[in-house]
């Protein structure tokens, strides 16, 4: 686990209009059903709930991992004092993010930055890269080590997330980010991972 979260290079959460996620790592829904947690808490594979991003060039994070990979666990927690709930488990998909009013957060001290807009290398359309594509970015860890593409509605609580090829940023900007979400438990909460070189 230590060795993979050397590939981490931070992580991105969403602070941009219309979002379901409010600060420092918590993704609100208001639409909670079941009652049984009142909100998503995101962390990467260091623990750090607000900074999230994955490099788009690197050597694979391990067996069956195509590139380099950031991890993005999700937890539910419930009542006023965000008392962990155990065992919370969520169906996730990704998306290309096309909204440059959103940003992500780029360190420890809350500085955020605006995402680029994703372009693609050849053509003119952006490959599909939720679970139910060819082109998947998201990946859990398989038993007996290794990572496999994430099944559509597959549930778990921690996936990672690799750089989708052929893809590039506009220029003026040295990222793009992808909208990560999470669905379970009567709540939506929704992430922004940055593929980027530069923080």
């Amino acid at each position: 686990m230590r060795r993979r979260a050397n590939h981490l290079v931070a992580v991105a959460l969403v602070v941009g209009l219309g979002t379901s996620c409010g600060g420092g790592g918590y993704g609100f829904s208001p639409n909670n059903n079941s009652g049984s947690i009142d909100a998503i808490i995101f962390t990467n594979g260091s623990g750090v709930t607000n900074v999230f991003a994955v490099t788009p060039t690197g050597a694979p994070a391990g067996p069956g991992a195509p590139g380099p990979l950031v991890q993005i666990n999700a937890t539910g927690v419930r009542g006023p004092n965000n008392t962990l709930v155990p065992n919370t488990s969520f169906t996730w998909t990704a998306a290309f993010n096309l909204n440059t009013q959103n940003v992500y957060v780029a360190n420890a001290a809350g500085l955020t930055k605006q995402c680029g807009l994703p372009l693609p290398t050849s053509g003119i359309t952006l490959p599909d890269i939720s679970p139910f594509s060819s082109t998947p970015v998201l990946y859990y860890q398989a038993p007996g080590g290794g990572y496999a593409p994430l099944a559509p509605d597959q549930i778990v609580s921690t996936v990672y997330m690799t750089p989708p090829i052929g893809v590039t940023t506009q220029v003026g900007y040295t990222n793009y980010c992808i909208t990560v979400t999470a669905v379970g438990e009567g709540n939506t909460a929704k992430v922004q991972v940055a593929v980027t070189n530069t923080l």
